[in-house]
């Protein structure tokens, strides 16, 4: 299974903040915050799939899932090398300022996921240390490292094996972010587990590419 692993895609193609920014009606996701009333989201500290910002960034769909689908079913399955099966719908993450965005450093895991999975972490703003993920080298380690990344690169990883999570984000700079699962076709069995999908409130179904 890999480790991690840094990749370019084609931004233009595939102009996910772009999309969304226009959808969401704000020109640059990293200063999201500054436009939207914060009272309704989490208290500063840990992440709400649940909160206001999230659940517009769900209803977003209309014009971020076919993008997305056009994605795993072009980009993804190069760099897999194989068809895959997928989380259609990915989780959505909001860090702002001085905020966490997650709960703790965890292994996926321990929450349900399988480890024939492979996370991709893509998000829609440049990542700095201050607001993006770090995951340790190697099982065990807890030598946290920052996936630090321009916008039109993303973090490929084995997210239930490897201890990942964020500092609290000490910048000015919201990070809008999404992360989905794959499975190879080749290590895809029909009793593999459905975690939980918090965004949504429903187990994961795993579509073919």
């Amino acid at each position: 299974m890999l480790n991690k692993l840094v990749v370019g895609y084609d931004n233009e193609s595939f102009d996910f903040a772009g999309s969304v920014g226009k959808r969401l009606g704000v020109a640059d996701l990293s200063r999201w915050h500054e436009q939207v009333d914060l009272a309704g989201e989490e208290e500063p500290g840990f992440g709400n799939q649940r909160s206001d910002l999230h659940e517009r960034l769900y209803a977003s769909g209309d014009v971020f899932l076919p993008l997305f689908e056009r994605f795993v079913a072009t980009t993804v399955t190069s760099l897999v090398g194989e068809p895959v099966r997928y989380q259609p719908i990915p989780n959505w993450r909001v860090q702002l300022p001085g905020r966490h965005g997650v709960g703790e450093y965890h292994r996926d895991r321990d929450g349900g996921h399988n480890t024939e999975e492979m996370t991709f972490w893509v998000p829609l703003v440049a990542v700095s240390e201050d607001n993006c993920l770090w995951v340790e080298s190697a099982e065990g380690r807890a030598d946290f490292r920052p996936a630090t990344m321009p916008y039109g690169k993303m973090l490929v990883f084995d997210s239930a094996n490897l201890l990942h999570g964020n500092v609290r984000n000490g910048s000015d700079r919201t990070r809008v972010s999404f992360d989905f699962r794959v499975i190879p076709a080749s290590a895809y069995r029909e009793d593999l587990a459905r975690p939980f999908h918090t965004g949504i409130g429903a187990p994961i179904e795993w579509v073919r590419s």
